[in-house]
């Protein structure tokens, strides 16, 4: 955007119905009624609730194990050693052992890593932007394609510390990273698994600053938390600049497909 994990018998299977089939020919998904489009935009979008269409495909089935161990990053992208809203920290997923991954039509995508971005870069129409946004980002076993799931994140203060908050709390240094174990991916989903769906883009550049298309984006209505004092902490980094993408014009707009 890497792998020690518990047994598959530990695992957490659970489902979420499915947005989008990458070949016309065997898409489930009823068309939205409108001027939107299915094909690949740039992201990140609004999303506007009242304008998104039903979506009545197969399901996502989610094959987390109860606990993975890794290392957290803090990437540096170019410009190299200095920060910049191309960097990020994100906790990549360890080498051996059973590999979380997701089934999305019918094929296997697996999770590559979880990274964040403050403030948020998706908002949904006629809310705040949300302080903090965590993409899991899964590969496509065979090929190239990608799934990213987007989980908006808010900041509260209460006593302890959720899994978002081990992985934002004391990042290393600018290009270094640390190892960590014992994180709990269920946990870092928020527990209503309704989602907001369409095709986009990743939303950083490669080395020509091209931004890979298409991108399947499902997007979690509901918000997860963490301290605030660590995403504070986390967005400090940055400083007012930030390390997001800003919303994109598409024209047309993406189709937006809810998944309740």
């Amino acid at each position: 955007m890497r792998y020690r994990l518990a047994p598959l018998a530990a695992a957490a299977v659970l489902s979420l119905p499915l947005t989008w089939v990458s070949a016309p020919a065997q898409a489930q998904v009823k068309p939205c009624v409108g001027h939107g489009t299915d094909a690949a935009v740039q992201s990140p979008i609004e999303i506007d609730r009242s304008k998104s269409c039903p979506g009545h495909g197969p399901a996502i089935t989610i094959h987390y194990p109860n606990s993975v161990d890794g290392t957290i990053l803090f990437q540096d992208k170019a410009p190299l050693g200095e920060i910049s809203e191309h960097d990020d920290v994100r906790f990549i997923i360890g080498t051996g052992g059973t590999q979380p991954y997701i089934t999305y039509g019918g094929e296997r995508y697996n999770l590559n890593n979880v990274h964040f971005h403050g403030h948020a870069e998706h908002k949904f129409a006629g809310q705040a932007t949300a302080p903090l946004e965590a993409h899991f980002v899964h590969t496509k076993a065979t090929g190239t394609g990608y799934v990213v799931f987007g989980v908006m994140i808010d900041a509260k203060t209460f006593l302890g510390q959720t899994q978002h908050d081990r992985l934002i709390k004391s990042p290393p240094a600018l290009g270094a990273s640390k190892p960590i174990t014992g994180i709990h991916l269920n946990d870092m989903l928020p527990a209503n698994r309704a989602t907001y769906r369409y095709t986009g883009s990743l939303t950083t550049p490669d080395e020509v600053g091209t931004y890979f298309q298409p991108v399947n984006w499902v997007v979690f209505d509901q918000h997860s938390k963490a301290h605030r004092l660590n995403v504070l902490g986390y967005r400090s980094l940055w400083g007012a600049e930030g390390n997001f993408r800003e919303l994109q014009e598409n024209h047309p707009a993406a189709n937006i497909y809810s998944y309740h």
